[in-house]
């Protein structure tokens, strides 16, 4: 129907708009993990979700490329998820995030709970990271644990390496050694970032 006028910040894979280029909190945040298409539209640029379409006003000042630019980020970010593995992809626990690690902070502290662990993408390159969160008398404890990827299954890197088969086996790993103090947070119990 008709525009307004909004500033945009790119936190991870969250878009979020604010009304003006000062604003602390977003007025919107759009989840970029769920993008499915980007395609341009005249002069304006049309971004496809799981769901939904966000059409971005014509006025909008493109330089030449950025479409092409946010289609190939697309390709590689579908490329990477079919090697990694997404949330909609069976085998894949639904404590997983398409987070950094700062957000994966803020999503636990957020989610009290709703569990206090979660996956997300590495940023050692290769597998993922998993991030916990646990209070113990009064003091929070935030932890960081890297889990490659070797051959056909995963190495989490603790003080003895342990070895699983799936990202399934890693969750249910430190649900064990934790003695169930650590708790995957689901998808359906997360805030939006």
């Amino acid at each position: 129907q008709g525009y307004r006028r909004v500033w945009a910040g790119l936190r991870g894979l969250t878009l979020a708009f604010y009304g003006g280029p000062r604003d602390c909190e977003p007025l919107e945040v759009l989840d970029l993990g769920e993008l499915v298409a980007v395609r341009a539209k005249g002069r304006g640029l049309v971004l496809r979700l799981q769901g939904q379409e966000m059409k971005v006003p014509t006025d909008l000042a493109l330089l030449p490329g950025h479409v092409f630019q946010l289609s190939e980020a697309l390709r590689e970010e579908q490329d990477r998820r079919a090697t990694l593995g997404s949330p909609a992809t069976p085998g894949v626990p639904s404590c997983f995030f398409e987070v950094t690690r700062l957000e994966a902070e803020r999503l636990l502290e957020r989610s009290a709970g709703g569990g206090n662990m979660v996956l997300r993408p590495g940023g050692h390159g290769q597998g993922v990271s998993v991030t916990t969160r646990q209070e113990m008398n009064g003091v929070v404890l935030l932890k960081h644990y890297k889990v490659n990827r070797v051959d056909q299954g995963y190495v989490i890197n603790v003080d003895t390496p342990h070895r699983c088969s799936s990202l399934a086996e890693v969750v249910q790993y430190f649900v064990e050694s934790s003695k169930g103090s650590l708790q995957p947070l689901h998808r359906e119990y997360s805030p939006r970032l």
